[in-house]
Parts: C-alpha cells; sequence; structure tokens
C-alpha cells in the first residue's frame, strides 16, 4: 500500500506527466489505501478500540473523527470480511487491481450467490472486475445470482402478488396515489406511460412529470371512452352535478362571488365541491345531461331527463386536427381538447367555425383566465393574455 501510494505520489508531483497519465497514476494508490482503511476500521470495530476515544460505535467514531457517514463504515467493515473470506480478492484490492465497488459487489455475491458458489466463481468473477466498471460489474453478478438461483425470480413475483395494492385519497388539491403494483401490472403501465409520454417534438417543453401525468390521462380518458363495458347501455363516466342557478352564476363573477345561501357549488362524484373555473373545463369536453327535478323538502322527485349531446364529434375534431395540422393552436403541442371558443358553459355552440384544438395545458389556461381566445375560423382566432397582450393571430 505504501509503495503504491510513493508511486501515486510521483506521478502527481511530475512536471512531465499529461493529466491523463496524472490520473491513471492516481488510481493504483488510492484502491489499496481504501481496502487497507477497510481493514483497519474492522480492526477496530472488532478490538471496541472506538471506546477509548469516547464513541459507542464504529460508526460515530468514524463520523466524529473522519468525518464519514456511518452507513459508508459500516460498508467497509463488511468489505474487509470480504476481503479476508475472499483471498484472490483481497490480493486484487490491496494491489489496485479493483476498487471498493467492486468488493461491494462481491459482498453482495456473498450474501445472495451463496457462499459457497462465490467462492468457487472468486476466480472467473475477478477477471471480470479488473476490466469493467463497479456498476457493470455489479450487473453482472446480479446475473450471476439470477441464473443460479431461478427460484428467487419467481417467489419475488409472487410476494409483489401478495404486495399489490393502489388506493386514491382525496385531498383539498386532488388524489394522492399510493400503492405498490406487481412485476407484470407494473411492466405493463411503465410500456404505456413511456410510449405515451415521449416528446413530440423539439418543440415539446414538457417536463417529465407533465408528460407522464399527461399519459395518464389519456389512458383514462380512452378507457372511458371506449375500453369498459356499459351498464344498461350508459358507459362508465364521472358525474358533475350543478345546479341550473350555479350555471347561470358562472357567467357573472359578481353573481358568483355574492352571499348567496341558496347558491351551491358544483359537486364531482366521488371527490366533492369543485370551483367555476374546473366545472368550465370539465364542462368544455363532456356529455351535458340536464336533468329537471322538483324538490320538496328532503325529497327529490326527477320530471324529465335530457338527451345527452356529445360537444365535438369524430368528424369535428378530425376537421380540427386537420386545418391545424394536428398541433395546439397556442403552443404547438398535440391537441388533446377541442375548445369552445364561446364556452359551451355559456351557451356557445357545437360548430367548426368556434372551435379550437388546444393541448391539455393551454386548455387549462383558458379556463383559468389566463388564456384568452376570441374570433371564429371564417374571420381569424386572436390569442392573447389575460392583461391583453397579444400572443399571434391565426388567419381566417
Amino acid at each position: 500500500t505504501i509503495d503504491a501510494m510513493r508511486d501515486a505520489a510521483l506521478a502527481m508531483r511530475s512536471v512531465t506527466t499529461s493529466t491523463g497519465d496524472g490520473l491513471r497514476g492516481m488510481q493504483p494508490g488510492i484502491r489499496p489505501l481504501q481496502a487497507a482503511r477497510c481493514g483497519r476500521l474492522a480492526e477496530m470495530d472488532a478490538t471496541k478500540a472506538h471506546e477509548a476515544d469516547g464513541a459507542s460505535s464504529i460508526g460515530t467514531w468514524a463520523g466524529r473523527e473522519l468525518n464519514q457517514d456511518a452507513g459508508l463504515t459500516r460498508q467497509m467493515v463488511r468489505a474487509a470480511a470480504t476481503l479476508r473470506d475472499l483471498p484472490a480478492v483481497g490480493e486484487a484490492a490491496r494491489a489496485g487491481a479493483i476498487g471498493f465497488g467492486h468488493v461491494n459487489s462481491f459482498t453482495y455475491a456473498l450474501k445472495h450467490v451463496g457462499v459457497e458458489a462465490t467462492r468457487q466463481l472468486e476466480g472467473p468473477l475477478l477477471e471480470v472486475a479488473k476490466v469493467t466498471s463497479p456498476s457493470e460489474f455489479h450487473a453482472k453478478v446480479r446475473q450471476t445470482r439470477d441464473v443460479l438461483h431461478p427460484d428467487d425470480l419467481d417467489q419475488a413475483w409472487l410476494d409483489g402478488m401478495d404486495k399489490r395494492d393502489i388506493r386514491l385519497a382525496k385531498t383539498s388539491e386532488g388524489w394522492h396515489v399510493t400503492g405498490f403494483l406487481d412485476i407484470e401490472t407494473g411492466a405493463k403501465l411503465n410500456a404505456i406511460l413511456r410510449n405515451l409520454s415521449v416528446p413530440r417534438d423539439a418543440d415539446d417543453e414538457r417536463n417529465p412529470a407533465q408528460r407522464r401525468m399527461d399519459a395518464l390521462d389519456q389512458i383514462c380518458t380512452r378507457v372511458l371512452e371506449h375500453g369498459l363495458p356499459s351498464d344498461n347501455g350508459v358507459r362508465p363516466h364521472i358525474t358533475v352535478t350543478v345546479e341550473a342557478a350555479t350555471l347561470k352564476a358562472m357567467a357573472n363573477e359578481q353573481a358568483r362571488r355574492s352571499l348567496d345561501l341558496d347558491l351551491k357549488p358544483a359537486d364531482l362524484e366521488g371527490f366533492g365541491p369543485i370551483g367555476p373555473q374546473l366545472l368550465a373545463h370539465l364542462l368544455c369536453g363532456a356529455e351535458l345531461t340536464p336533468i329537471l327535478i322538483n324538490t320538496i323538502g328532503k325529497n327529490v322527485e326527477v320530471l324529465d331527463v335530457g338527451r345527452s349531446k356529445r360537444h365535438a364529434t369524430p368528424k369535428q375534431a378530425k376537421a380540427i386536427s386537420l386545418r391545424q395540422r394536428g398541433r395546439c393552436a397556442n403552443c404547438r403541442h398535440p391537441i388533446r381538447h377541442n375548445h369552445h371558443v364561446d364556452w359551451w358553459s355559456d351557451g356557445g355552440l357545437t360548430d367548426l367555425d368556434v372551435m379550437i384544438g388546444l393541448c391539455g395545458k393551454c386548455h387549462t389556461l383558458v379556463h383559468t383566465y389566463r388564456l384568452l381566445i376570441t374570433g371564429t375560423y371564417s374571420t381569424g382566432f386572436v390569442l392573447t393574455t389575460a392583461r391583453g397582450s397579444p400572443l399571434h393571430d391565426i388567419a381566417p
């Protein structure tokens, strides 16, 4: 170890050595020093020498005297045992042929591949370690474990099946998701999310979290539209209940903020009360089913149920996509929603002349009044900020 450190020091002090040669020269000195440190820490742990310095454990002592994390100290103590149990590995580490990361993988092998199997494979594994990075070598060790213990892979799958669960907890801001996916289900979801959440082009500025959430929303929308069986002819859906007075007040901010105790917020089934902006956002792409009721005390009598009306037909959606080349009118991301410039909740018509294609983010901006759109397709749409600053026009 001392000789290796001396050679490393010479490489550092040489004025004729290139930067690359200097770095390569340091490596044989760093690795033996790490191996020696593992041995000394293990020796102190075994003899309880740290107690003479008033430390209750080797981790505490190393944290105080060496500024080293307790977890790393425990790793080094275990590494010393590996160097002792696998003599060829210990010799290679002290000679600088392999590093601390490689030794950790041998420690992993002793535990998960098995002591006897690792001893039998010590020579071949050591040759691999000498020519690979620690991460590459660890992958090889894991591969060896999987080949020698295939039953463990199946047991892991069965254990995962026992743990699988998913729960949605309602919060004031949305839903909190917790749970565990088994191997097969997780692989399916991962494949779908990876496919749907890739950036669509160089102009796609959504961050990874936004792309994943857009992908999940797309999955849910497709399933609700096509994937689930109907119940007496009615497809599964989410329901928003809103009284006529509340719907009317949406168009008038002053009425919306009035102290009217009879005015009730809209209610999203399974969640609870929602605000007018979210209500308008949901109504924009929904089927509207007006239900006429008569309320007498606590009793509600249904007098008439109107016919559902789809806002944008498939043909209309294709026409909007074609004329905008599949891109959002504001940010050029893929179209996710067909928006009524005159909001449906305000009496807007389902007419191609007053409909425009937007991505999910820009559609949200519209319904939170941060993006304003006026005009028609025949006269040209005008997009502005909430303060009226022009963004761009779309020619008729």
